[in-house]
Parts: C-alpha cells; sequence; structure tokens
C-alpha cells in the first residue's frame, strides 16, 4: 500500500512542486473560455446598447477577459515562486517566467479592451496601443535589471571597485 502512496507522489516526477500552480493556471482559464463561449453563443448578445456603439458582447468580453487576466498573472506569479522554491538551479530565470506572465497578462487585458475602447481613440487610433506598450515597460525594464545583476552576480561588483 506504501508502495502506490510513493508512486501516486512521484506520478509528475520532477515537476511535481510546480504542477499545483501550474493546474490552477491551466483549469482558471480553461474554465473561463467555455463560459465566454457560452457567454457569447446567447442570442441577441451581439447587439448594441441602445446609443452606444458598444455591444453587450463586448462588455461581457471585456469582463471574462479581465478575471482572465487577472488569473494568468496571479497563477502565473505562484507558477514562477513554485519553480523558484523547487529547482535552485534556474532561479535566476525565475523572474524571466514571472515577466512572460505579466506580458501575456497585459496582452490579454489589450485583446479585451479593445472592443469596448477602440470607439474612443478614433482620433488617435496609435494612442490605445501606446499605452498598453508603456504599461508592458515597466515589467521588461524591471526584468532585464534584475537579469543583468543576477547574472552579473557579486564578481561584477567586486571587479568594478578594484579597478
Amino acid at each position: 500500500m506504501t508502495n502506490t502512496q510513493s508512486g501516486s507522489n512521484s506520478t509528475w516526477g520532477a515537476f511535481t512542486p510546480v504542477m499545483p500552480a501550474f493546474i490552477r493556471l491551466i483549469a482558471g482559464v480553461i474554465v473561463l473560455v467555455i463560459i465566454e463561449a457560452v457567454v457569447l453563443g446567447f442570442p441577441g448578445i451581439s447587439q448594441n446598447i441602445t446609443g452606444s456603439t458598444i455591444s453587450i458582447a463586448n462588455i461581457a468580453v471585456f469582463m471574462i477577459g479581465l478575471v482572465v487576466a487577472l488569473i494568468v498573472f496571479k497563477f502565473g506569479t505562484q507558477l514562477s515562486k513554485a519553480v523558484s522554491d523547487a529547482y535552485k538551479n534556474y532561479q535566476t530565470w525565475v523572474p524571466l517566467l514571472a515577466y512572460i506572465f505579466q506580458i501575456i497578462a497585459i496582452v490579454i487585458l489589450y485583446s479585451v479592451s479593445n472592443g469596448i475602447a477602440s470607439q474612443y481613440f478614433t482620433s488617435a487610433p496609435w494612442a490605445y496601443p501606446l499605452i498598453f506598450l508603456l504599461i508592458a515597460l515597466l515589467p521588461t525594464l524591471r526584468v532585464v535589471v534584475n537579469l543583468v545583476h543576477a547574472l552579473e552576480g557579486p564578481s561584477a561588483t567586486k571587479h568594478s571597485t578594484n579597478n
């Protein structure tokens, strides 16, 4: 009996420590994509709201997409922390993994808010993508600085002070 229990603990092998966070991330996204597909199948959902060019479907996609972006951000960060805790050899690259999930969340938010926000940027269509580019620039700069410092290590600071 103990043999089957130890076998069930090692089902995922070396990935066992990160699987709970990974499963939460994937399950959350799949459930919300299914909900979005069901909601968008409702009759009359694509009709515009009276006096507006925004449809109820645009609002539904935005609300569900916002939750998806938050799930990707939250559980992606948890996944990167789980990788950091489980695999000490890859600790230098963990900020890059967290950065990837942050950028994915920003891209999801950009995609789902496009249906609602695009009508407000008709006179300056370049402004809407620029806002999200500036938002994405912050985590990009942070991860580049962290990776450079991590890869240089403490010997680079000693080396520069000796010269």
